[in-house]
C-alpha cells in the first residue's frame, strides 16, 4: 500500500452526488482538527529560539 495520497482523498466519505453544502461541512470538519494541531505547533515554536537569537547568542 502506497503512503501517496490522490488530490481527492480528502473527499472520499462523500456519497456521489453531493452539494456543495455537504462538501463545506465535510472540509470543516477536517480543518478543526487540523487548527487544533497547528496551534500545538505554534506553542511548542514559541519556546524555540529563533534563527536571529541564536546568531547573537553565538555573537555573529
Amino acid at each position: 500500500m502506497s503512503n501517496r495520497t490522490s488530490a481527492d482523498d480528502h473527499l472520499r466519505d462523500l456519497e456521489d452526488g453531493a452539494g456543495c453544502t455537504e462538501i463545506w461541512e465535510k472540509l470543516s470538519e477536517q480543518r478543526e482538527p487540523d487548527a487544533a494541531e497547528a496551534a500545538d505547533g505554534d506553542a511548542a515554536a514559541e519556546d524555540r529560539p529563533t534563527t536571529e537569537a541564536r546568531a547573537a547568542d553565538a555573537g555573529e
